[in-house]
């Protein structure tokens, strides 16, 4: 569903059916919204109208805080260790290995320029990373808990951390790369836990409870600190 704002432009519109209320979030990139199945185009206009001002200001805030892509940009988690660095030769290339990235620059690069084809870069490598490492790691918690898992997929979403489908399907953000292990663990074991109960009933928040030793609520709120970024 698209839905069309003068203050936010072009607003992709995320259809949820576990949803239960329209959530907005203002980034740097624009609006995004998530709605109930139910929704109509009217409702997403008056939740948007209520909250204009402030998802304004939200939006103007982000974008001032938006990273700057220069020899300064990292990302070191326990997970992942990607710098940029200074290189001799004319073009960008990669040094890899799993867990770590060098993105090679030319010395004398104008990053004011290269913004945008960065952020790509960067964005890629997140995507290589995950698809081994965010792959694995559902398979290793899901033996240690003694879930099934009917596929794992690694996508680019910027409006979810992870879903699980009826089918039991996992799908992840490539953006969970940039987390600390224990939220990475804590959105993989959440999903799984949906292979079981596909909401959020009480019955889930136990299981919860029981995969990550009684810390789902902390965990749950510590997420709410990231964003789905480079």
């Amino acid at each position: 569903m698209i839905y069309s704002d003068p203050d936010f432009g072009t607003i992709t519109v995320t259809v949820n059916s576990r949803a239960r209320r329209i959530t907005m979030r203002a980034g740097a990139d624009g609006l995004r919204v998530t709605v109930p199945r139910y929704a109509t185009h009217a409702d997403i206009a008056s939740a948007i109208g209520k909250y204009r001002e402030p998802l304004k200001s939200q939006m103007q805030k982000a974008k001032e805080q938006k990273h700057t892509y220069d020899f300064n940009y990292s990302i070191e988690t326990d997970r992942l260790q990607l710098h940029l660095i200074p290189g001799d030769k004319d073009g960008f290339y990669i040094n890899r290995s799993q867990g770590k990235c060098d993105i090679v620059c030319p010395r004398d690069i104008d990053f004011a320029q290269h913004q945008p084809r960065l952020e790509k870069i960067i964005t890629e490598q997140l995507r290589v990373q995950a698809k081994v490492i965010l792959y694995n790691r559902v398979l290793e918690l899901a033996r240690l808990h003694g879930f099934q898992v009917s596929g794992i997929k690694i996508q680019s979403s910027r409006t979810r951390w992870g879903s699980c489908s009826g089918r039991n399907s996992i799908n992840l953000s490539l953006y969970l790369m940039t987390l600390p292990g224990r939220l990475i663990d804590y959105v993989i074991l959440h999903e799984l836990c949906h292979t079981v109960h596909h909401d959020h009933s009480a019955q889930f928040w136990h299981l919860m409870d029981q995969v990550t030793e009684g810390h789902a609520q902390a965990l749950d709120r510590e997420m709410n600190q990231y964003k789905t970024e480079v």
